[in-house]
């Protein structure tokens, strides 16, 4: 005989509140999220007035921020299903993929449930004079909504739209700034990030005005500013193979277009279109701001990604790439899916690992920029590599870092030549720098070839490498080679430029 016992598993509000709370980086991406929420709005609704206010008001106390983000937008219409963790029902475009992201974002804006509002207001209430309000704490039962009625709309803009407030500690605030050298504390310098933010964030929603976004910013002395975000963009120095242009693809559930651009990108930086300062996060050419980019319908996703499609580890040779990837559709379940946050896309998603394979199907490695190495031993490993290809010998011994001074049995005695090359015609060993050579190094391939010969091997040249070698180097070579090794052999050195090894430099 079986009976049942009911579960009564109804979370309690605030442990509830707890729990979803913290699913983001940074405060930047909190305010993104209600963004997405703006923009869905605009695009659902496909409305004529496409703005957004972002006001950050510094506070006296305890450095404490005020934010609020305005839209012209249509309102909330359904209220109990976008205040209903996981529905989707009130879902207006892609950008509102989970039913997670407005409850989410208030919850790690304000965890302590205590300081959040939110006013909305449709056509239909404007038309009977009324607003509403919701505000904390968020509850499971016995929440609601007040109706306003003959009340001051508390926004900027003139009619329908929605307006979410929050009050944020100041070390929450300082978040937008994380990652950044300096340890930037200042507000204003913090709200000049945001700014930079937002503008690479929607680069492709604002180049499209499917959106203008402002920023409206007061400091605790009262001076106030309003910015409004530009598209941050890069710039490009050359287009690489597939170039720029645009493809209609099946990822694997239903057809989405792919704009791309392949190409190099320029170190200088971009100007903000705000005010003249300079772009400090992105662009800059650098291991942490190229790669892959991807956006959908104009919005970043996911950025500086590298090994994730290729499978080799990230180095500044290869800080000249970046590969912008725009997936354009309405239709979610076409797109890979992103996670619950919106900062960044689900790995092992088979549409994702379709977009991956499209991206190698069009450039299957990229290329080392040798110019970009910061260190000879990159240039040591791309001779390596330029050695194996065109020696044939097939007993040849091709090696960077050969360890010397081994038959000591101290492996702190041992030191690393920069390069051993050994084939039928003899054994060559390397030094090298990338710029020029001074007389240290001249010593320093000396020591490599004693090195060997105690090791018993007999060196048959040896090699120093630069873009340059100045006279003083070439002097102090011909009074080594008239000198003898301790095997009574003459040393045999000689100078060469990369360029005669085959890798140009550019200077």
């Amino acid at each position: 005989m079986e009976t049942s016992m009911a579960i009564n598993n109804t979370p309690h509000a605030d442990e509830l509140w707890a729990g979803i709370g913290g699913h983001f980086d940074s405060l930047g991406q909190i305010v993104n999220e209600f963004i997405d929420n703006c923009i869905s709005n605009f695009t659902g609704n496909n409305t004529m007035t496409r703005n957004i206010i972002i006001s950050l008001v510094e506070t006296t106390v305890n450095g404490d921020v005020k934010i609020s983000i305005e839209d012209s937008g249509t309102g909330i219409k359904k209220l109990n299903e976008a205040f209903t963790l996981g529905s989707c029902a009130a879902a207006e475009s892609p950008l509102n993929e989970h039913g997670f992201g407005l409850k989410h974002a208030l919850a790690s804006a304000n965890p302590a449930n205590d300081s959040w509002v939110i006013y909305t207001r449709t056509q239909e209430d404007i038309d009977t004079q009324q607003f509403k309000k919701i505000e904390a704490p968020y509850k499971i039962e016995n929440f609601s909504a007040k109706i306003c009625t003959n009340e001051k709309w508390p926004g900027k803009l003139n009619g329908t739209g929605t307006i979410i407030q929050f009050t944020c500690k100041k070390e929450m605030y300082k978040t937008i700034a994380k990652g950044l050298r300096g340890g930037i504390s200042n507000f204003r310098s913090i709200a000049d990030i945001l700014c930079e933010d937002i503008g690479f964030i929607y680069s492709g929603v604002i180049e499209e005005n499917r959106a203008s976004i402002t920023l409206d910013i007061a400091d605790v002395s009262g001076d106030h500013i309003n910015r409004s975000v530009g598209a941050v963009k890069p710039d490009w120095e050359d287009y690489i193979k597939p170039g720029s242009g645009s493809q209609e693809v099946n990822l694997g559930n239903g057809r989405v277009t792919i704009d791309y651009k392949f190409g190099k990108i320029n170190k200088k930086q971009e100007r903000l279109e705000f005010d003249n300062t300079t772009a400090r996060k992105y662009y800059q050419k650098s291991m942490s701001t190229s790669g892959v980019e991807i956006r959908i319908n104009g919005r970043v996703l996911c950025y500086n990604l590298f090994k994730e499609i290729w499978g080799i580890e990230k180095h500044n040779s290869y800080n000249y790439l970046l590969v912008c990837i725009n997936l354009k559709s309405l239709d979610r379940e076409a797109l890979p899916k992103t996670r619950t946050s919106k900062n960044g896309l689900r790995e092992g998603d088979e549409k994702l690992e379709k977009l991956y394979e499209w991206i190698r199907s069009n450039l299957n490695e990229p290329v080392k920029d040798v110019t970009l190495s910061d260190h000879e031993t990159d240039l040591f490993e791309l001779l390596r590599d330029r050695i194996e290809q065109y020696d044939s010998d097939p007993n040849k011994l091709v090696k960077t870092e050969y360890e010397v001074f081994v038959s000591t049995g101290n492996t702190k005695d041992r030191v690393r030549a920069d390069l051993y090359y050994k084939n039928t015609y003899g054994i060559t060993i390397y030094e090298g720098k990338k710029e020029e050579t001074t007389s240290k190094d001249v010593y320093q391939l000396r020591m490599y070839w004693d090195g060997l010969v105690y090791d018993g091997i007999t060196p048959t040249k040896g090699i120093l490498l630069a873009n340059t070698h100045p006279n003083s180097v070439k002097e102090l070579i011909s009074i080594v080679n008239n000198m003898y090794d301790a095997k009574g052999n003459k040393y045999n050195f000689e100078t060469k430029t990369w360029q005669q090894e085959g890798i140009v430099i550019q200077k």
